[in-house]
């Protein structure tokens, strides 16, 4: 679900590091519910989804761990239920020197994906050492970023009112390497009070970015992305909701529970 993020210079780079020093991500655990967004594609076998996700952000010393377990339930016109179970955690050094991740996908019970490596930055290059699915090595574009790095350079953009932010991004959720992630950023909405939804949950009601990520395979020229998902993001990097659109296939993920942790030790 999360292949996440044309490697591009912004402004932003060069502003003082007092103007960076403005994003400080929230340690948490989230839990939404996922459903199908819109109607049904016509053109395809799905009928409807449904499931949920945990999504947890952990400041431990050194770093961060990010972990995500996804289960859905989806239905075809024929009848059949596909059961798909996606988990990912990940180990990202605070300064991105080194980045260790896990993914598995079953389906029906069967484990049709399992990767594992590491990846270590080494001045200008970055190397991946998979594990899993098979022992190789692949070099990473210069520049590449990892996810956490990727969220707060994204939302140190945003906060200086910039709208673009394309990145080569590698994120351990796929044997292929890195990939392109264009991120196009909205301006902060601010939300009205919404007697529905102001006891869901503590950022219900909070401003928040539009945010849309189209993601390309490495170095590919086609002009439709791989897949796009589009976010309600938070200054903390806490996503109100989410819309992932991949073949045809929109889902929709909403922040339904939160759990604020302790932000650990650096």
């Amino acid at each position: 679900m999360v292949r996440l993020f044309a490697r591009f210079i912004i402004v932003w780079c060069f502003m003082p590091l007092a103007l960076k020093a403005v994003v400080e991500l929230q340690p948490h655990r989230a839990y939404y519910t996922v459903t199908m967004s819109g109607r049904p594609d016509p053109r395809g076998s799905v009928s409807d989804v449904r499931g949920t996700m945990m999504l947890e952000f952990n400041k431990v010393p050194g770093g961060w761990t990010v972990q995500q377990l996804s289960e859905l339930w989806r239905y075809q016109d024929n009848g059949s239920v596909e059961h798909i179970r996606w988990g990912y955690v990940t180990w990202e050094t605070d300064d991105g020197s080194f980045f260790k991740f896990n993914t598995f996908r079953k389906i029906d019970d069967e484990l049709v994906e399992d990767i594992r490596g590491t990846a270590k930055r080494m001045g200008s290059l970055t190397q991946v050492t998979y594990q899993k699915p098979e022992k190789r090595t692949v070099q990473l574009p210069e520049g590449v970023l990892f996810p956490v790095q990727h969220t707060k350079g994204l939302l140190e953009a945003a906060h200086l009112g910039e709208h673009i932010f394309p990145r080569i991004v590698f994120d351990g959720s796929s044997g292929e390497g890195a990939s392109e992630i264009n991120t196009f950023m909205g301006a902060k909405k601010v939300v009205a009070g919404n007697p529905t939804v102001e006891d869901a949950h503590q950022f219900a009601n909070l401003p928040f970015w539009p945010v849309r990520f189209a993601v390309y395979g490495l170095g590919e020229t086609a002009y439709e992305p791989l897949y796009t998902t589009t976010q309600e993001l938070l200054p903390n990097g806490i996503i109100k909701q989410y819309v992932i659109d991949n073949e045809g296939v929109k889902v929709r993920g909403i922040l339904e529970r939160i759990e604020l942790l302790p932000r650990g030790t650096s």
